[in-house]
């Protein structure tokens, strides 16, 4: 079964991982398989015709339990849909 957007009501083309255009805007904890965990703002879902490498998410990130610098706390980031482990909503 292919994932499915509820906003639109259309059929993705890819495996957005469970995120859809309701969680746009939402405050987000997601977990990414490197075991990163971000909490984040979601920006956008860029959904294309080919699974990578320009299908993700682009988010502001509010924090990380990573202490390696690679990110900085308010600015925004994009991340594939095929690093993203799990997601949950955390509010507004």
């Amino acid at each position: 079964m292919q994932p499915f957007d509820t906003h639109t009501g259309m059929v993705m083309p890819v495996d957005t991982r469970g995120l859809n255009n309701d969680h746009v805007g939402k405050r987000m904890r997601v977990e990414l398989a490197d075991g990163e965990s971000l909490e984040i703002r979601l920006h956008e879902l860029t959904v294309c015709d080919k699974p990578e490498p320009c299908c993700g998410i682009t988010y502001i990130l509010h924090s990380t339990n990573c202490s390696d610098g690679k990110r900085d706390i308010g600015s925004t980031y994009w991340t594939a849909f095929g690093e993203i482990e799990k997601f949950e909503v955390l509010g507004d």
